[in-house]
């Protein structure tokens, strides 16, 4: 079947960001077809780490439930390429990385946990509106940076849990960081490729590609791999600092969950 013509339902795009697939290219209605429908790689993993938690911790209950927040906003960005809808799917994300930040801190370390709630609500907060304010690429780049600095501080505390499970003799929980951190990597080099070479790879008159790889929508799937890796490996450090008894498990070898017994 040919492609739908290409007229917007949602009109001009008014987001700070158009990604490399063709804009209403198979729907009217979708402006980014497979960018949309990948998103709920992210809103299914979500739920499952929200399900799965056998910690008693409602703090990652939480963070699953935001995990599925952000494949919403993220589908519903896609789909529209409004501003609005953008800041639903980035605003969350930010969020989710900040109640990561507290679990991981509060567990690992001697703190006062109110006081590093308020810290890490008050930061995410203030990021938040700034991030808000602004548009284009300025906004672009806020929020890249932002993000990314509380995402390099979860790697380093995951990190410290994946030792902690080393010395504890629990070696097949600790390789869910490797393989979390490797499907990131992937993701990011996919994310940097599609976003930086988009007209070489997106099947048009400068394409080397006859078609687009549709790179964005496999840095959604890659993205949520290695993310409920790292939460399954955050819940298993949990269960090991607290002395809860568990085990882990995978799903066709590839999805990892973890349940007490």
């Amino acid at each position: 079947m040919a492609p739908l013509v290409n007229i917007g339902f949602w009109g001009d795009v008014t987001s700070s960001m158009d990604w490399c697939e063709e804009n209403y290219e198979w729907s009217p209605f979708i402006a980014e077809f497979f960018n949309s429908w990948s998103s709920l790689a992210m809103i299914l993993l979500g739920e499952a780490c929200a399900r799965m938690n056998p910690t008693g911790n409602r703090a990652f209950t939480l963070l699953g439930r935001s995990i599925t927040v952000v494949g919403i906003g993220s589908y519903l960005f896609h789909a529209t390429l409004t501003y609005s809808m953008q800041m639903l799917d980035e605003l969350p994300m930010l969020w989710a990385v900040s109640i990561a930040c507290y679990i991981s801190i509060t567990t690992q370390y001697q703190v006062n946990k109110r006081a590093v709630k308020w810290g890490l609500s008050l930061w995410t907060l203030m990021v938040s509106l700034f991030t808000a304010g602004f548009s284009g690429k300025t906004q672009f780049v806020l929020f890249q940076a932002s993000f990314n600095i509380l995402t390099y501080v979860m790697a380093f505390l995951c990190w410290r849990a994946k030792r902690d499970l080393e010395n504890a003799q629990m070696r097949h929980v600790a390789r869910l960081f490797t393989a979390g951190i490797k499907w990131y990597v992937m993701a990011g080099v996919v994310w940097l490729t599609d976003t930086n070479l988009c007209s070489y790879i997106n099947g048009q008159d400068t394409s080397v590609l006859p078609f687009n790889l549709q790179l964005h929508a496999w840095w959604h799937v890659m993205a949520s791999l290695g993310l409920v890796y790292l939460v399954v490996l955050m819940m298993g450090h949990y269960c090991l600092v607290k002395d809860i008894p568990f085990k882990l498990r995978y799903i066709c070898r590839v999805f990892p969950y973890i349940y007490s017994h």
